[in-house]
């Protein structure tokens, strides 16, 4: 068995290290950094190991922020590249985007902003601005209805459609009015609920006082909830459909809030270039990273993390571990089944997971230059998946940046949510009913979208097909379960805690931790206070 311990590092006495012993790779890492002599002394007490599980959004942030803090730090990564869910992947001369749809509080002045900055990847460069929300589309009925930025344009031509349905539009422009102008990409988010007080929790509250309201009653529950009663069933399809129709209320008004105040983007370079500048940025912070290494078991002696296992053998020791990758796996394959606790096994046997999707990219050759980014299809006949009826595609334009695809051609993309045990069964059971299944959906996808934009299907150059197990193969989440729990408002009003119950020196991070970019960056972030605030540390942030 191969063996990576942490070792004893040679050491030298820094000339103002205050009579400290450092290490040469925490010296120079900090000589790198330019940082002040506070932060070098305190480093140079505590040049501890953190290793990481993940290179997706949270493990590259936690790594960042390890280094910013001192630590040595590695972090292997099961796929052969960066990014986890957060993928993207090129097909001849077109880059196919499976990852990030967008992105907020990009503009400086934000919170998340600072995020960025401190990430390496605030250039304005990366970002093309959203210009509108999106588009609804009924293929059978021949009609549709735009959903601009502007939310007092919105409401009129939500009147317009459904003059009977006014007051509910009026309450919802309300809250979004008194939503606007707000910094909330990172509410509550910035410190981990284990070092957030109750006063810490009531300045919040005093913080937001004037949206206290709009976080309860009928806006904590879901959209489907909400637009029950409405006149227009129509109008109701398409604000379900906002985002989706479980979550709850505030979060919609948040997102409508958010692009009304021009703080909504699209990755004008796609996910692959974000991913590809924060792991930059952990490098340039001298960040050690080792890809296509499954970690196989997380080594715990005396209920205390100290170090990982990989599936070729080799062991390496930390002070710490931070797994910012799928938390079923983590649980119950990287421990075994230990240090669950009650509540989350209650969580796994009560909650929903998030729906995994089936993804049909294609290259086409033509433009869609005045076609929105996001829209909404109602198929006319619905897609027969297993035993699931679709409904309703969700269709993503590329047309937003040049980077997708070469001059005079696009990248279109379809989505719908579907069942993980459908997919896994078959490809299990039947490989090649399983590739012929892929293929009779994109053709009947092609089909629909020949509706609304004719000819397009014979215009296809490449065409790129994931299913639940695509994602699974590549990223190891428990069923293909891109956000982990389900989007529903009883999940967001949940708490996620950072810790295992019983197990010291490991803490989670990523999507089943908080959902969303923002959420996902910070809980890496948060992985690092944890660590910093048991180390009795100041935990430090420094901006490229």
């Amino acid at each position: 068995m191969k063996r990576v311990a942490h070792g004893e590092p040679t050491y030298i006495k820094p000339p103002d290290a205050g009579g400290f012993f450092m290490p040469f790779s925490a010296i120079d890492a900090f000589i790198k950094a330019d940082y002040h002599s506070a932060v070098f002394q305190e480093a140079a007490v505590s040049a501890k190991k953190v290793i990481i599980i993940g290179a997706g959004l949270a493990g590259l942030s936690a790594g960042c922020y390890s280094r910013m803090n001192g630590y040595d730090t590695r972090i292997y990564e099961h796929h052969s590249k960066p990014g986890g869910v957060a993928a993207s992947w090129r097909r001849g001369d077109y880059l196919v985007d499976g990852g990030i749809h967008f992105i907020t509080g990009y503009k400086n002045g934000t919170d998340l902003y600072n995020i960025y900055r401190q990430l390496g990847v605030a250039d304005p460069a990366n970002f093309a601005a959203m210009k509108s929300y999106g588009s609804f589309i009924d293929i059978e009925q021949g009609r549709q209805l735009d959903i601009p930025v502007n939310i007092s344009e919105l409401a009129l031509e939500m009147k317009m459609l459904s003059p009977a349905d006014a007051p509910l539009i009026d309450d919802l422009v309300a809250a979004v009015h008194a939503f606007s102008g707000k910094d909330l990409a990172t509410y509550g988010q910035l410190n981990p609920p284990e070092l957030t007080s109750g006063m810490d929790r009531l300045t919040a509250i005093w913080k937001m006082r004037g949206l206290v309201k709009y976080m309860s009653g009928r806006y904590a529950k879901s959209m489907a909830e909400y637009t029950s009663l409405m006149q227009s069933r129509w109008l109701a399809d398409c604000l379900n459909n906002l985002f989706t129709p479980h979550v709850p209320v505030w979060f919609v008004v948040m997102l409508l809030a958010l692009a009304g105040d021009g703080q909504i983007s699209y990755l004008a370079r796609g996910c692959k270039d974000f991913v590809r500048r924060i792991e930059k940025r952990y490098k340039d912070l001298s960040g050690e990273l080792t890809y296509s290494a499954t970690v196989e078991k997380i080594l715990v002696q005396n209920d205390c993390a100290i170090g990982v296992r990989l599936a070729d053998g080799t062991e390496d020791y930390a002070d710490y571990v931070i797994s910012a990758g799928d938390i079923y796996n983590t649980v119950f394959h990287l421990l075994d089944g230990r240090y669950i606790g009650k509540k989350l096994q209650n969580k796994f046997d009560t909650s929903e997971l998030s729906l995994p999707y089936f993804v049909a990219s294609f290259g086409v050759k033509r433009t869609f230059e005045n076609e929105n980014v996001f829209n909404t299809i109602f198929l006319k006949k619905p897609l027969q998946v297993g035993d699931r009826e679709v409904r309703q595609l969700f269709l993503r334009i590329f047309n937003y940046s040049s980077h997708f695809a070469p001059e005079g051609k696009s990248v279109i993309q379809v989505e719908f949510e579907t069942e993980w045990v459908y997919w896994n069964n078959l490809k299990q059971t039947d490989l090649s009913k399983y590739t012929a299944e892929k293929e009779r959906l994109a053709a009947e996808i092609l089909d629909n979208l020949d509706m609304l934009y004719s000819g397009v299907s014979q215009a296809v150059d490449v065409r790129d097909i994931a299913t639940p197990c695509t994602f699974s193969h590549y990223t190891l989440n428990h069923q293909g379960a891109p956000e982990g729990w389900g989007l529903t408002a009883l999940n967001f009003k949940a708490e996620s805690r950072r810790t295992l119950e019983g197990l010291s020196n490991l803490y989670l991070a990523g999507h089943w931790v908080s959902g969303g970019v923002p959420g996902v960056i910070l809980s890496g972030r948060q992985a690092v206070q944890l660590i910093c605030a048991k180390e009795k540390k100041t935990f430090f942030t420094r901006t490229t």
